[in-house]
């Protein structure tokens, strides 16, 4: 009950304009993306990621994530991932991370070379895609983080 309120919360909480902005066909921006979080009052750095791409590095729940940007032309992209990682003193067991995998139908778990997780959600951004749709795969990440921080033993 009390992540159907949340849900509920974050979903209403969006301070996006009446009129979604459409993107280009080309994709989204990381100045457009970044535009739709400071909407909902959260902390956003852009820089580039070791390819040269768009990265955006924010939080939320006091826990830092990111947005990482794919398939870039112009600085226009047609995907992003958002993605966090979490430093465990023992790291995650496999098991674990597959029971989140089997049990959640968004954000997948991964682990690192150190077995410290990471949790991420793709998504396509290309051909009109709107802020209201970026909103709301937003709102879907800001379930996902602190799900899997507690699923994790993290918090």
């Amino acid at each position: 009950m009390k992540s159907v309120i949340l849900a509920a919360a974050l979903l209403g909480a969006t301070a996006l304009p009446a009129s979604a902005a459409v993107y280009s066909a080309a994709g989204l921006t990381a100045e457009e993306a970044a535009t739709v979080l400071r909407a909902r009052k959260l902390e956003v750095e852009i820089t580039t990621d070791e390819q040269g791409d768009p990265l955006i590095k924010s939080s939320s729940s006091d826990l830092n994530w990111r947005i990482y940007f794919y398939d870039c032309t112009a600085g226009r992209c047609t995907s992003i991932q958002f993605s966090a990682g979490f430093d465990l003193d023992d790291g995650l067991t496999y098991a674990k991370a597959n029971e989140w995998n089997f049990t959640k139908r968004f954000g997948r778990a991964a682990l690192d070379d150190e077995m410290d997780p990471y949790v991420r959600y793709d998504v396509d951004v290309a051909k009109g895609y709107t802020s209201e749709s970026l909103d709301y795969a937003l709102a879907t990440w800001l379930l996902i983080v602190p799900t899997f921080s507690t699923f994790i033993g993290y918090d």
